[in-house]
């Protein structure tokens, strides 16, 4: 078992990492605190699996469940008032706890209940994707959506632990592990260039989920936003380098998306909006061409987009471009009329740019998606 402390001055809490990690779940809790009783908040996908498993392992705890769907129209107030309402009727008060069993979706929304119920009560995030592994689920941000705007209302809050079981990993579709790991390239990129080789040379032994190797990058990637986060929680500064792919990425998940409903996952999302800051970065930094080159190869190895073709997925082009170039201008991390645009300069190195002109992101949009 790997532990990694994370010292957020205020917070300080352990993620444990293993197979099979999950059967620590109750020794761990009982070291916490004295009150036996839980919510378990879970994607109802593991209603019959992993959750059926650690309620046996919390047989000595008073269990109570909620279970839904994980898909991203899920994470608004209906959904956290149905919560409310049973730690209301179950008397669960600051010093019960709360697991959140799923992906992004679920760790989210029950980060955010758990921040604001009684102004805080115990929270142990059970990600069950690597994209949550390795980011949701890492740096206390927690948010459900308000109408249309996605974590328009949200808080900072971090668990009393964190366990990340590797047997999740083994039966992870594909699409969706390689989706995670467009967010382990990123923290690569920003901040280690011996690790964006290793994730070069060592795609065939990631991509077969060797354990050794995916333990290693699960880790690394940690560490790497804890780094970033430490000091900076409110992204202030080094935080927002995590944003890197992010600004235009998002943009053009939300514009290929409907009712809530993607078309590309985050990481899929992430892997193109990378290439596009990349792009910017040749035309901004003059950085070399052979980097855009290096990151197409690397991404693609992992079966990640590294363009849009908009006629593939029932757009025309001149109308996703104008609608990429609406939402990029809804970007959270705008100062004013300014984009604040993550770029790197060479790999392992990035820096947060507020004077990039709108029409080199627009010719950035116009470069990744195609007809």
């Amino acid at each position: 078992m790997e532990t990694i402390n994370v010292d957020f001055t205020e917070n300080n809490y352990d993620i444990h990492i293993d197979k099979g990690i999950i059967q620590h779940i109750a020794k761990l809790l009982l070291s916490k605190t004295n009150n036996k009783k839980v919510i378990i908040v879970a994607d109802d996908f593991f209603k019959d699996s992993i959750v059926k498993d650690i309620i046996a392992l919390l047989h000595q705890f008073e269990i109570h469940t909620h279970f839904m769907p994980a898909g991203k129209a899920n994470k608004n107030m209906n959904e956290v008032l149905k919560i409310y309402a049973i730690l209301e009727e179950n008397d669960l008060a600051r010093d019960s706890t709360l697991i959140a069993i799923g992906g992004g979706v679920i760790g989210d929304l029950a980060g955010f209940i758990a921040s604001t119920w009684y102004r805080g009560m115990n929270l142990v995030h059970i990600p069950t994707t690597l994209m949550a592994m390795v980011d949701s689920s890492v740096g206390g941000k927690v948010a459900i959506n308000f109408r249309q705007t996605i974590n328009a209302v949200g808080n900072y809050y971090h668990p009393i632990f964190t366990l990340m079981d590797l047997d999740l990993i083994d039966s992870l579709p594909t699409r969706d592990y390689n989706s995670g790991i467009a967010e382990v390239i990123k923290c690569a990129i920003i901040n280690d260039k011996d690790f964006y080789n290793t994730l070069s040379t060592n795609s065939l032994n990631i991509l077969n989920k060797k354990e050794e190797d995916v333990k290693a990058f699960i880790s690394k990637s940690i560490k790497i936003k804890i780094a970033h986060v430490q000091g900076d929680i409110r992204e202030g500064n080094k935080r927002l380098l995590l944003n890197y792919g992010h600004t235009l990425g998002h943009a053009i998940e939300i514009s290929t998306a409907t009712n809530y409903q993607e078309h590309y996952r985050h990481g899929e999302g992430v892997s193109l909006g990378i290439m596009a800051a990349a792009y910017i970065a040749e035309e901004h930094l003059s950085l070399s061409p052979t980097i855009y080159a290096s990151y197409e190869k690397l991404f693609q190895s992992y079966s990640l987009p590294t363009y849009v073709s908009a006629s593939q997925i029932g757009f025309s082009r001149e109308a996703l471009l104008k609608k990429c170039l609406r939402n990029v201008l809804k970007d959270k991390k705008r100062i004013d009329n300014h984009l604040r645009v993550v770029l790197a300069s060479e790999i392992g190195k990035a820096s947060t740019y507020t004077e990039v002109p709108m029409k080199l992101i627009e010719l950035a949009f116009h470069h990744i998606i195609k007809e």
